[in-house]
């Protein structure tokens, strides 16, 4: 895959499946691909879904219209997943992100994941709870992320990294403070695929309805940790890589 909203660095020989993973409000491609793509077993390739404005897309404007996002990441990436197994991942504001894409693969391309991943949010019929966020003094959104954790302390000490970090979390935050799920001619039913939630068990979200929006399987998993607790304990995320290895690679 050459799009430049994906980065691998960990390809697979014979991969069966294709697992793209969308990020955190904040947050970039790099953890997905270099950490999760080197842990995950030989049949998993894994990609890093990167935003504009970081990383290796530094010098691009940040994007904060969901249907331009979801436009713009399904006509770069379709053709790559054509005849292909993928399987789309998003924690917390990338959840939704990815929620939309397979909506609109499926709606415009007529492609679908084997299985949606969801983690660290709620159903997409619930309101956010960022209203105003983005709003906030650089100063209230560096201690936002400090708060939050998952961020290296190396970061945290550098103030010209912090400052990057704030603009693009202010963009991520407007981004997500925009999101309004809208049904398909009032149906909530807007995709087939199996869908999985995850949420740590001292940040739960209210994911019921997810269930609502496939006519495919739904189940739920709770891990021990906080928002971000596949980040902050190494057993928690050895026990979601582990659960999701066994949900994807499952025979439909």
């Amino acid at each position: 895959m050459n799009s430049k909203w994906l980065r691998c660095i960990f390809k697979k020989q014979a991969p069966s499946v294709y697992l793209l993973c969308f990020p955190w409000a904040g947050g970039g491609a790099s953890y997905y691909a270099a950490k999760w793509g080197k842990n995950f077993p030989d049949n998993i390739e894994v990609y890093g879904v990167c935003l504009a404005g970081r990383e290796n897309r530094f010098s691009e404007p940040f994007c904060t219209d969901w249907k331009v996002l979801v436009e713009e990441i399904c006509r770069d990436i379709h053709k790559d997943l054509e005849n292909k197994q993928f399987v789309l991942w998003g924690h917390s504001l990338g959840a939704g992100i990815a929620f939309e894409t397979a909506r609109y693969l499926k709606k415009h391309y007529g492609l679908e994941p084997s299985h949606l991943l969801i983690s660290g949010t709620s159903g997409p019929e619930v309101p956010r709870t960022s209203a105003g966020a983005s709003r906030l003094s650089n100063e209230q959104l560096a201690d936002k992320i400090k708060h939050w954790g998952g961020t290296p302390q190396a970061i945290l000490d550098n103030k010209d990294i912090m400052d990057i970090s704030v603009r693009i979390l202010r963009a991520d935050l407007t981004l997500l403070e925009n999101y309004r799920f809208v049904p398909d001619n009032s149906d909530m039913v807007v995709l087939s695929c199996p869908i999985t939630c995850f949420d740590g068990s001292a940040d739960l979200h209210h994911q019921e309805g997810w269930s609502q929006v496939t006519n495919g399987a739904y189940n739920r998993h709770v891990i021990s940790g906080g928002h971000f607790y596949f980040m902050n304990n190494p057993i928690s995320e050895k026990s979601l890589l582990d659960l999701i290895t066994s949900t994807v690679l499952q025979k439909p």
